[in-house]
């Protein structure tokens, strides 16, 4: 296989399948939007989890809100994204960790648009913490954003040796995210669930991409730095 069709097989063999599972999501969408005996099974399920509250868990949840809240996480973004820029020395490296965690965050927001699934009956809810009338649902859109961004970082620090470390971290605060936003019953317990797939696959989908197109722009390169041999050194076109 030539150096120029290993990149696009890789990213084919990754594509499809991530492509797959985001059209299986959206599809999951409609199918619990469509079901209110689904959407009133869930609901029950908030407000058990809502009523055993506790001070200490409020703190918790409510923080994880401002964390992972679309203002706070652009800032967050663009200091991950310069750290990536100081550590490494390479550019390529940080527009590709800007590009695997944006993309998808902002597909999740078409996804909202697409499945248009309201949020849940919050002024029924016994302990009523946080108060976000309107708005869609699924799926959550902070649990998308700490899990595309989390799965950023781990991609960023592969090789590491606190790569595991970082394995660990990230799927920890992307539980506690997803289940902070059942907590506070701001999301049905399938739109967080299907936000973690989603990412998963977007994240991947994404990252996939940002190598083939990084690989393509390395050849071009190439290409246009070498020219013909002439006395054994190699000339610039």
């Amino acid at each position: 296989m030539s150096s120029e069709t290993r990149p696009l097989h890789r990213f084919v063999r990754t594509a499809l399948p991530a492509a797959g599972v985001i059209l299986t999501v959206i599809a999951t969408g409609f199918v619990v939007t469509g079901s209110a005996g689904w959407t009133d099974g869930e609901m029950n399920v908030l407000r058990q989890v809502n009523a055993d509250h506790s001070a200490p868990l409020d703190a918790v949840a409510l923080g994880i809100d401002w964390l992972f809240s679309p203002a706070v996480g652009v800032v967050l973004v663009l200091l991950a994204a310069g750290s990536v820029l100081l550590l490494t020395r390479r550019p390529g490296a940080a527009i590709r960790f800007v590009l695997v965690v944006m993309i998808p965050t902002l597909g999740a927001d078409v996804i909202k648009l697409l499945v248009q699934r309201a949020r849940p009956d919050i002024p029924s809810l016994p302990h009523i913490l946080l108060f976000e009338p309107g708005g869609l649902s699924f799926p959550s859109g902070h649990t998308s954003f700490a899990a595309c961004f989390l799965l950023g970082v781990v991609l960023v620090t592969a090789g590491h040796r606190w790569h595991p470390f970082v394995i660990g971290t990230a799927a920890v605060v992307v539980l506690a995210t997803a289940t902070a936003r059942v907590y506070l019953g701001v999301h049905y317990p399938s739109d967080v669930v299907a936000s973690i797939v989603y990412s998963l696959a977007a994240v991947a989908l994404v990252n996939a991409a940002s190598v083939l197109l990084l690989a393509h722009w390395s050849e071009r390169r190439s290409g246009l730095h070498a020219g013909p041999v002439h006395g054994g050194v190699w000339n610039a076109r």
